[in-house]
């Protein structure tokens, strides 16, 4: 209990093997309850241990309570499921260019391919096909998982996560119409992630065509979002799957964006913003707003419309009855 920081009301000499899930009641796991209002109704047994936050009405044998569940949760998981890393080394198949400098501690995993001028620090991990192209800087204790690539001269902070096919550095889409074709706009800048940046799988971070394209420390970028070039992206900010940054754009600090979401070219978005799911930005967005809609606008006042637009078949028929009579009289 004082690992993660509960006080117990029941049987002091229990015990647990695992943690387990509340449609999966086993024998000697732990259950974690985040909310009240999704188990009211759904528990088919009574559960040996339940974690959850004080005041919850639960029935269990034993309960431990504690302030933030979710982090007692995050806490405990590691101790039952370790994850099983690589041991430090270089596998005989991958490719290091002899003018790449490589930390303590790295593990670099088969057909990987580390090209010149690359510098990858302390207790990083490269598994197994990732490419790491010419001058570009890894910082310490990153994960890179397979089939990843970071392009030429991108700098990555250290402890940043990359999920399996992330793409950083990769050209951003500009191209000037000169005639019949479409000419291609060079991007010889770079990308730069901070500090303790994840981003998820089959995501990509465009190089600027000049200067960087930035994400700030502690960002959290879900699967299959697209961050063009030149964009920067403020600390600890949450990008869900499914979204989308047009070149050159700004995020503030903390923004959070739910999926499918979008926003235009030199968009600005504030520090503390929150953008509902399939939001549209078109303009700027002060600091400390909820938006949602296309175009993005006040959360509010994008329900009441929303509301009203529902409304309209029966106004409408309301509207062609009055007609009739009108006409009848």
């Amino acid at each position: 209990m004082s690992y993660i920081g509960g006080h117990l009301v029941g049987d002091p000499e229990f015990e647990v093997f695992g943690i387990g899930t509340i449609d999966n009641i086993t024998s000697g796991n732990l259950v974690f309850l985040f909310h009240q209002q999704k188990i009211s109704g759904s528990i088919s047994s009574i559960p040996e241990v339940i974690v959850c936050k004080e005041g919850m009405d639960i029935r269990a044998k034993n309960l431990i309570f504690v302030e933030n569940p979710r982090l007692a949760f995050i806490k405990l998981l590691p101790k039952f499921y370790s994850q099983d890393y690589p041991e430090p080394g270089i596998h005989p198949t991958a490719f290091i260019h002899p003018q790449a400098k490589i930390g303590e501690r790295v593990s670099i995993g088969s057909g990987a391919c580390i090209e010149t001028d690359v510098v990858i620090a302390d207790d990083t991990i490269i598994f197994p096909q990732v490419y790491i192209g010419k001058g570009s800087r890894i910082g310490k204790s990153c994960l890179i998982y397979p089939q990843t690539v970071v392009r030429e001269n991108c700098i990555l902070g250290d402890r940043v996560i990359l999920q399996s096919g992330v793409i950083i550095g990769g050209d951003g889409f500009g191209y000037e119409k000169y005639g019949d074709v479409y000419l291609k706009v060079p991007h010889v800048g770079k990308v730069i992630l901070e500090d303790d940046v994840e981003i998820g799988a089959n995501s990509t971070v465009d190089r600027a065509t000049l200067g960087e394209t930035r994400i700030g420390t502690g960002t959290k970028i879900d699967n299959l979002v697209m961050i063009a070039h030149n964009v920067k992206i403020g600390k600890n900010c949450i990008i869900v799957a499914q979204s989308g940054i047009a070149g050159s754009s700004s995020l503030g600090d903390d923004v959070i964006m739910a999926g499918q979401c979008g926003v235009v070219d030199h968009g600005k978005i504030g520090n503390r913003v929150r953008l509902a799911a399939r939001s549209g930005v078109v303009n700027s967005i002060p600091d400390d707003q909820m938006v949602s809609g296309f175009p993005a606008q006040d959360h509010k006042t994008e329900m009441k419309e929303k509301v009203l637009l529902r409304k309209l078949p029966d106004l409408w028929q309301r509207i062609k009855n009055l007609e009739k009579k009108v006409f009848k009289s």
